[in-house]
């Protein structure tokens, strides 16, 4: 089958989750004999948009380059259906993208097409992650499109202010897509009612699609797990610490870190025999047993992880999936997460780590004493989450479970 993928935030290396899962999706199509081809939107002034190469790639790619001018609601689903039908595929997916995927959808309408969400974009135009006053956000854009929408235009409005969309990737479609006017409801609901299909991560975001699309797929994201290798653990020696680890975009509020602080301070209270490390790009922390590592590329996350006794994802959001709790599992490491999202389908609580609730430091503060305590319940515990990833979170397994009967059901 001829299939034809439309991104327009793809880069590579990535710059994210819905990036991994593109390419490996691809890849995996690929190797099922496939005939795929990637459409990526490049923006010069944006950092977070098309920074790849096409002849770096394992599958054949399209690199559309847009400026300031040609990057709107008219031109890019022009230039995108102009390429497309060129190639002549047998069906659409269009992927990563914000406000402007509904003008792409319409554009691609004379395909069978396939929406692809990553996070809550369609049900939260502020900033798509539900997530409100330290509390998930009852509401959908969907259902209360009046409601949203004036929450959206006062959350983007101090990027508005100081002119800093071209570079936000959000912000800039909220804008060129016209988000913020009362007739993009229309057109985004018209999108998703004429999508043969919508996959997501988990289950809240196929409930906030109740009604608005009768085939939504929920579909989980994976690791290489031949990249990430199993590390069974270090011994450790006499007086060495345990290392707790903490990876991904930390410096966001929603991912936890004030949690794990927390919880450290109350393990500190009656014992020092840990040390803390968190992936945060610039901040350097003026706690003994706190350490910011930097960002840190492929390999040396690797590295750490398998330097790690155990990793930790407190994320107070309802994270979409959870990639980092998934790259710990297939190294061998017990996980410690917030129960949340799509985190708390794919950590198995007393088997492959230990689950807290949303923002308790004191529960999650116990989960760490329980593993600091007793290394052999680390290894059966990482042991587990290895077996797990390899049965369920491997890139080429999930393709080939999931996305067959899906592509059958579009031509049916």
């Amino acid at each position: 089958m001829r299939l034809a993928f439309l991104d327009l935030m793809f880069s590579w290396p990535p710059h994210g989750g819905a990036d991994v899962d593109l390419y490996h999706t691809l890849e995996g199509l690929q190797a099922l004999g496939h005939k795929v081809r990637l459409f990526g939107a490049a923006y010069a002034r944006s950092w977070e948009r098309g920074k790849f190469d096409p002849r770096e790639l394992p599958f054949p790619a399209t690199r559309l380059e847009f400026s300031a001018l040609s990057f709107n609601r008219r031109q890019v689903p022009a230039r995108f259906r102009a390429s497309v039908d060129a190639w002549r595929p047998q069906a659409v997916c269009i992927a990563d993208g914000f406000f402007l995927k509904p003008y792409l959808a319409r554009a691609m309408a004379h395909y069978p097409t396939i929406g692809r969400y990553y996070a809550y974009e369609i049900a939260c135009p502020r900033d798509m992650l539900l997530y409100k006053d330290g509390q998930p956000c009852p509401n959908n854009y969907l259902r209360k499109p009046e409601l949203c929408r004036r929450c959206a235009l006062a959350g983007h409005g101090e990027g508005i202010k100081h002119w800093r969309f071209p570079f936000q990737a959000w912000t800039h479609e909220y804008l060129v897509a016209r988000a913020f006017m009362p007739h993009y409801h229309p057109l985004l609901v018209k999108a998703l009612r004429g999508m043969n299909a919508v996959i997501v991560y988990n289950s809240i975001m196929k409930g906030h699609l109740d009604g608005f699309n009768d085939a939504v797929h929920i579909l989980p994201g994976g690791v290489d797990v031949n990249a990430f290798a199993y590390q069974p653990p270090v011994p450790k020696e006499p007086g060495a610490p345990t290392v707790i680890f903490m990876s991904g975009r930390i410096e966001d509020p929603v991912k936890g870190l004030d949690t794990l602080i927390a919880a450290g301070e109350r393990l500190a209270t009656s014992r020092s025999d840990f040390e803390i490390q968190v992936t945060h790009r610039s901040r350097r922390f003026n706690i003994p047993w706190l350490k910011s590592v930097g960002w840190l590329d492929r390999d040396a996350l690797m590295e750490h992880h398998r330097q790690a006794d155990i990793c930790v994802v407190p994320s107070v959001w309802e994270e979409p999936f959870g990639l980092t709790a998934v790259e710990a599992m297939a190294v061998g490491r017990p996980v410690c997460a917030g129960r949340v999202g799509g985190l708390q389908d794919i950590v198995r609580h007393g088997e492959t780590g230990l689950l807290f609730d949303r923002g308790d430091s004191a529960g999650l503060a116990q989960c760490l004493a329980q593993l600091m305590d007793d290394a052999d319940l680390r290894r059966r515990m990482g042991e587990a989450g290895r077996r797990v990833v390899e049965q369920e979170y491997d890139w080429p397994r999930i393709v080939e479970r999931y996305w067959p009967p899906l592509l059958e059901g579009l031509v049916q």
